[in-house]
């Protein structure tokens, strides 16, 4: 039986809204995440306004392993992001939040459970907030699972892991922490670090990673944790990887012998 929508259709307010803000839900190392109330008439949606801080001021500032492909930027980019001028620090930060708004735009559309996306702003993006007036979801780590539940939630959450490797995505620093869970079930947060299969080096290392690290929470649980097993069922072994970095590659030509 399919599962009922995170949200139904419709959940968003608009025409003629206006929004207001009611405080700091979150703060991160990389970003602070504001409660936001959009009303419009007799209706109001609560939303998560994340703000990403500057990158010089953030905690996480080794992004390289994550960065792949998107990081570059144009060659003046390029230049700029290695020199750590105050333009390569802006055009990091630029590409850093599209990226993570990109990613959880295309995880939404391909089924994902994750907060839907609303609307990108110039340092970071809205999204649907994850909880209700009285509070906001509490992290997986914050909760104690009974064995049973524990086996059904980890059920699903392979699921999503497929979903996320049907859209070429790998979290890449997926854990308890960076799960909500919300009416009965797990919700994916925190895209910052996510990695694309096919242009990411490390990109099934990070995967292997995301499996044993959530792992640890279930396996806590009661729940049998098996990583080579479940690579398998989402179909993510290291030859599909491969298969994806050689058609990613342009042609090589022959030198003349």
């Amino acid at each position: 039986m399919p599962r009922a929508r995170l949200f139904p259709r419709g959940w968003l307010v608009t025409g003629g809204y206006h929004d207001t803000r009611l405080g700091v839900v979150k703060t991160g190392k990389e970003s602070e995440v504001h409660l936001v109330a959009r009303t419009s008439g007799d209706r109001t949606t609560l939303l998560a306004e994340k703000r990403f801080k500057a990158r010089q001021r953030r905690g996480f500032q080794n992004d390289s392993m994550y960065r792949g492909v998107w990081g570059e930027g144009t060659r003046r980019e390029h230049r700029a992001m290695k020199k750590q001028t105050r333009f390569g620090h802006e055009a990091a930060q630029a590409r850093w939040i599209a990226q993570e708004w990109g990613s959880l735009v295309r995880l939404h559309d391909a089924g994902a459970t994750v907060p839907p996306p609303v609307e990108l702003l110039e340092d970071g993006y809205l999204m649907a907030f994850i909880g209700d007036a009285q509070r906001a979801a509490p992290r997986l780590s914050e909760v104690d699972l009974e064995p049973p539940v524990a086996r059904r939630v980890w059920e699903e959450l392979v699921d999503e892991l497929s979903l996320l490797i049907s859209a070429d995505r790998v979290h890449g620093d997926l854990s308890a922490f960076n799960v909500l869970w919300w009416r009965d079930r797990a919700v994916l947060i925190d895209f910052s670090q996510t990695v694309e299969i096919v242009t990411h080096p490390a990109a099934h290392e990070l995967l292997v990673r995301d499996i044993a690290t959530l792992g640890r929470y279930f396996t806590r649980r009661g729940v049998t944790v098996h990583v080579d097993r479940i690579l398998e069922r989402i179909g993510a072994d290291a030859h599909r990887f491969a298969s994806q970095q050689l058609r990613a590659s342009p042609p090589q030509r022959r030198g003349l012998s």
